[in-house]
């Protein structure tokens, strides 16, 4: 039997009926949703609700809607955003010039996160985008400011990106392919808008993400 697997039988049998641990087989899978955050912020956003059929492979992978293709034992949580069209020369010195506002003192320094399987919530993770960061080794790239402008050096910073930063779930936990789930970023506290609205404006949309990775039970093909 998969060691993978091992852990999990017992829910599996109860989930299915029946399972025969031999006739299946696993591999690495990771699913995605990404929601588009108003500049005027909002107070709760729902990630996998919408699936590739209403959106687009930039912004999901889930092909239903609250639900996934094969039971999935998940192991790391992960919160992403990006900027469509980011207009990097947009630094003027000011707060609004800078999506560095938002890292540091805005929208991603606050939240929960919430974890839902049927009617059950799983798991809490309290400002998820700094204790579920993306930690998938991006480099970092400082820049000067604008060639020949009298503006001092851009501010930058990011979501950390170390391996040893990454959100590993432990125990993990098992989403049955038909077992409805969400996942939401939640702002208790009131709506946090965007401080950078130089950078993200109605044409250029900031997207907020989250990733769920683990091991994919599927049958041997």
């Amino acid at each position: 039997m998969d060691p993978n697997i091992a852990p999990f039988l017992s829910q599996l049998q109860s989930l299915y009926g029946s399972f025969d641990p031999d006739k299946v087989q696993t591999r690495r899978r990771s699913y995605y949703s990404y929601v588009a955050y108003p500049t005027a912020g909002q107070q709760t956003f729902s990630f996998f609700s919408t699936a590739i059929g209403s959106s687009n492979r930039q912004l999901t992978n889930i092909q239903q809607s609250g639900r996934l293709d094969n039971p999935l034992i998940v192991k790391a949580i992960r919160m992403r955003y990006f900027i469509t069209a980011q207009n990097v020369s947009a630094w003027a010195g000011t707060d609004v010039s800078t999506i560095y506002s938002d890292l540091v003192n805005g929208l991603f320094t606050v939240g929960v996160l919430t974890v839902n399987i049927g009617s059950k919530e799983w798991m809490t993770i309290p400002t998820p985008f700094y204790y579920a960061p993306p930690a998938y080794g991006k480099p970092e790239v400082f820049a000067a400011g604008t060639s020949g402008a009298n503006i001092s050096r851009m501010p930058f910073a990011d979501l950390p990106n170390t391996k040893a930063a990454a959100f590993v779930v432990d125990p993990s936990f098992l989403i049955g392919n038909n077992q409805n789930f969400l996942i939401t970023l939640e702002y208790p506290s009131g709506l946090v808008p965007v401080i950078g609205t130089t950078v993200v404006t109605s044409n250029t949309v900031l997207y907020v993400g989250c990733d769920i990775d683990g091991i994919e039970i599927r049958p041997v093909q």
